[in-house]
């Protein structure tokens, strides 16, 4: 009886000692990131029989053998998978997940796959969103047009070589280049304007005729009313300066209270390399003519291009009818070469608020020579649709009410960020943003399955089950938190509580070793 009454007792400390050695993991890890509690469970070990004993149930009025406790055992552990706080961190590349769901690495070398909730991340020298043990974050890939691929696979930046000034190679991660396709230019043309710039045959493109591209300044400012510019990109990303000069048109053959202005479009004669480069004509690429009703409002529009294979800028039987693209804008095609790479051609549309609705002329044929000073004669836009905000020809002075265009430089990548959705975003230097991966999450049928691996990993095993594979915010998944890491759900003051009823179990246990064995010698004392 006594040494089984001191074995109990060990029983005892073993458990407790086991519970100590669990408060002592949780406390040990209250400031580890995304680290998950764990509890520790005793139960009963067999009981043996005693002789005589009244196991406290009375059965036909005569004594049953009762039952007496050999002590206790670890049950079970399980993990406490309870979310624990936020805190705001200064990298983009941290993220939490604010629900369920782990992250998944994976280990470059071994190809092995670990869960984890601890979301610092960071990229290494090769583009890779690696962890603090170079387990590389696994996501969907984006495509250029937008649409999330399907098969999960490393998150890396896209690099690129190139030589720096020094002539080394390095791997960079830029935006490419694109070209101006379209340019959106809105003005008021002041109605009370004098006409500058005067012609008695063709008054319609005196701009033209005054333009000189052998000249270091092409069109003085007194032969035009007002003129806009903005900067356009060639292919190369080389910026050009796109001009618009307007000047308004009195002597001509319109008795109505219709108001003309014309227009020419044009860059530095130094950045055209097309068929006009080196003349006169050089750094033209647009003419035209804007009509307004009494009250100001754009009406009507007209616009020549240089034809194919002349070389003449100044006749103006060269100047033809411009293309209109699909949404019914006039275009022109444009040769520009600048520090970085070959001269390129692109065809660039331009937009002053009217368009035509069936993307044609009301008549076709037409060259700028065959206007003259007739008014009637200048064509229109077929079923012309006036946007809201359109070129207007208000009484007051001349002004840019807006101005657009869709080209840009190349772009170094600056930062990127995490939405909600888990989509990673680069931010490039020149303005741009592209989507580039979303970030799996994964959950398991029974999470509490889970092997716990070391450092804040997890490993699936036959009790977790098959992980299963998502997205933030779909399919009970949680949100991605960016630039926040999750802390460690340990609660000190539970867990202060718990050490010390454990402490207090383990020298309860200790003194029944040490009572039990003072119980011996006495017998032992006895005998003698």
């Amino acid at each position: 009886m006594g040494f089984s009454s001191m074995y109990t007792a060990a029983t005892g400390v073993k458990s407790h000692g086991a519970l100590m050695q669990q408060i002592g993991a949780n406390l040990a890890n209250v400031n580890t990131t995304a680290y998950k509690s764990g509890d520790t469970f005793l139960e009963t070990l067999a009981s043996h029989n005693s002789a005589k004993a009244n196991s406290g149930i009375v059965a036909n009025g005569s004594n049953t053998s009762g039952q007496i406790g050999l002590g206790t055992r670890v049950a079970s552990t399980r993990i406490n998978f309870k979310e624990g706080s936020f805190e705001s961190t200064n990298s983009s590349t941290d993220i939490a997940i604010g629900g369920q769901g782990f992250f998944r690495v994976a280990d470059p070398a071994s190809n092995t796959s670990y869960y984890t909730r601890a979301g610092s991340f960071h990229f290494d020298k090769n583009g890779n969103l690696v962890d603090n043990h170079d387990n590389i974050l696994q996501g969907y890939k984006i495509d250029v047009d937008g649409n999330v691929g399907s098969t999960s696979q490393n998150i890396t930046l896209p690099m690129k070589e190139e030589t720096d000034p020094n002539g080394n190679k390095v791997m960079v991660v830029k935006s490419d280049p694109k070209a101006t396709d379209a340019v959106n230019i809105r003005t008021n043309l002041d109605s009370g304007a004098p006409d500058n710039s005067q012609s008695t045959e063709s008054p319609f493109f005196s701009l033209l005729g005054e333009w000189n591209g052998q000249s270091d300044m092409p069109l003085t400012a007194d032969k035009y009313e007002y003129n806009t510019s903005l900067q356009i990109y060639d292919s190369n990303g080389n910026k050009h300066d796109l001009v618009v000069y307007f000047d308004k048109v009195t002597n001509d053959s319109d008795t109505s209270d219709k108001r003309h202005w014309e227009y020419i479009v044009t860059v530095p004669p130094g950045s055209d390399s097309g068929a006009l480069q080196g003349t006169s004509g050089a750094g033209l690429v647009m003419a035209g003519t804007l009509t307004f009703s009494g009250d100001g409002t754009l009406i009507n529009q007209s616009a020549f291009t240089l034809a194919n294979g002349a070389t003449d800028g100044k006749d103006l039987s060269n100047w033809e009818q411009a293309s209109l693209n699909s949404n019914g804008a006039p275009t022109f095609d444009i040769t520009l070469s600048g520090a970085v790479g070959a001269a390129t051609t692109s065809t660039i549309s331009i937009d002053m608020g009217i368009t035509s609705g069936t993307d044609s002329w009301t008549t076709t044929g037409v060259t700028a020579a065959d206007i003259g000073s007739n008014a009637s004669a200048l064509p229109g836009m077929e079923q012309g649709k006036i946007n809201a905000l359109a070129t207007t020809d208000y009484y007051g002075s001349s002004s840019t009410i807006s101005q657009s265009q869709d080209g840009f430089g190349e772009g170094y990548l600056q930062n990127v960020a995490f939405n909600s959705d888990g989509v990673l975003t680069a931010l490039f230097s020149n303005g741009l943003s592209s989507e580039l991966y979303q970030v799996n999450l994964y959950n398991f049928k029974n999470e509490f399955g889970l092997r716990r691996e070391g450092s804040n990993y997890f490993s699936a095993t036959q009790d977790s089950g098959t992980a299963v594979q998502g997205v933030a915010r779909k399919e009970g998944l949680g949100s991605v938190v960016s630039n926040s890491l999750e802390t460690s759900n340990v609660d000190l003051a539970e867990e202060f509580a718990s050490m010390i009823l454990t402490q207090r179990g383990f020298q309860a246990n200790s003194k029944g070793i040490t009572t039990t064995d003072s119980l011996i010698n006495t017998a032992l004392g006895i005998k003698k």
